[in-house]
């Protein structure tokens, strides 16, 4: 071993051409050579023996170290890797069968889609119809539009004098039209005015003018700005925007609009599976019914005897006509079929005629379908003039 260690390093430290021979290595190796012209001493005879080199079991480096401690490093790194692709792999396989299960796939042919119809329960649970009020009787309702015009007949007659009304007629128009009397009657503000000024058509103005004013305001077509309509219901009328003119949007307006009348008086009804008409409540009734005298006094009480008990009286009844009517009014309300006060006789002739009770057509079937032409039920009680 020390034979071979130095003949190695002899080797490499030599400076002659030539590789030494056998002989001279082991010579070398035992004596120091003395026949060399120009000596020159080896290795062998200047550092003392060479030591064994150590292992690494012995004495490891510090390189050593660092290198084990940066393998177990990337090996650590390397399996974290892998643990993370696998528990990443089996999650996203999961959540793949999960929305697999939920969503069907699409067949790649295009076919239309067709909703199905609800369940049977499901249609009869929400058959509203079967809820709602079943249509009054056609004669019960003019009936009862009969005895209201025999109710106003009478008001007129005892509560106003026939004697001369000394006021300006134009004043009494300006009243007129802001009671909303315009063009809906038979007769223009400024004739009505002159009618109530002569003693002799005295009353039928006044009819006239009661009946137009009082039923005006509980036709929900007519969004009259005095209701006598529930206050909900008149206040959405109110805020409603006008209708646009022509297309089909007016009867689709219409349509809807009979349909929330409906269903108002239904959800307004304190008892709705009785199925009755909307009652009118009393005290609510009673206050409005108080304006609304207060408003037909701006033309009325110009006819009126002048003493404290006679307008009392005549206030009195007049807010009881006025809550009379309203009741009527409830009625329609909450009818399926739509229904409209009509204020103008069918046919005038060739002279004027005053309508001292409004008619009633019916305008929409049980269904809300409109006909094809108002149906109708009571015809206006005119007087010719």
């Amino acid at each position: 071993m020390g034979q071979l260690d130095e003949r190695s390093y002899s080797s490499s430290t030599s400076t002659s051409t030539s590789s030494p021979t056998s002989a001279d290595l082991s010579a070398t190796t035992t004596t120091p050579s003395t026949s060399s012209s120009t000596p020159t001493p080896t290795t062998a005879t200047q550092t003392p023996p060479s030591t064994p080199t150590p292992t690494a079991t012995e004495a490891p480096s510090p390189g050593t170290n660092a290198g084990l401690v940066a393998g177990v490093a990337v090996g650590c790194l390397i399996a974290g890797a892998l643990l993370g692709l696998i528990l990443a792999f089996f999650f996203y396989r999961r959540r793949a069968r999960s929305y697999s299960r939920y969503n069907p796939p699409v067949s790649a042919e295009s076919k239309p889609f067709h909703q199905s119809p609800p369940p049977a329960a499901v249609q009869d649970r929400f058959q509203l119809r079967q809820f709602l009020l079943d249509s009054s009787p056609d004669k019960e309702i003019a009936s009862e539009l009969h005895s209201l015009g025999g109710l106003i007949q009478q008001h007129v007659e005892n509560n106003y004098h026939l004697r001369p009304a000394h006021v300006d007629p134009r004043a009494l128009a300006v009243f007129l039209t802001q009671l909303g009397i315009r063009d809906r009657g038979s007769l223009t503000p400024e004739t009505i005015a002159a009618l109530a000024l002569e003693p002799g058509t005295r009353q039928v103005a006044l009819q006239h003018v009661i009946s137009q004013v009082i039923f005006t305001s509980v036709d929900v077509s007519s969004r009259s700005h005095l209701s006598m309509l529930p206050a909900p219901i008149a206040a959405f009328l109110q805020s409603i925007p006008p209708k646009e003119n022509g297309g089909n949007n007016a009867e689709v307006s219409a349509y809807a609009l009979n349909e929330w009348r409906v269903l108002s008086a239904f959800l307004l009804h304190p008892a709705p599976s009785a199925r009755t008409p909307l009652p009118a409540s009393n005290s609510a009734v009673a206050h409005q019914a108080a304006a609304f005298a207060s408003a037909l006094d701006t033309f009325l009480g110009h006819f009126v005897v002048g003493d404290e008990a006679s307008r009392l009286g005549q206030r009195s009844h007049l807010q009881a006509v006025i809550a009379e009517c309203t009741k009527l009014g409830y009625v329609l309300l909450s009818q399926p079929s739509e229904w409209r006060f009509v204020h103008a006789p069918a046919r005038q002739g060739g002279s004027h005629a005053a309508v001292v009770c409004a008619g009633l057509v019916k305008v929409t079937h049980k269904d809300g379908t409109p006909y094809g032409t108002p149906q109708e039920v009571v015809a206006p009680t005119a007087v010719q003039l």
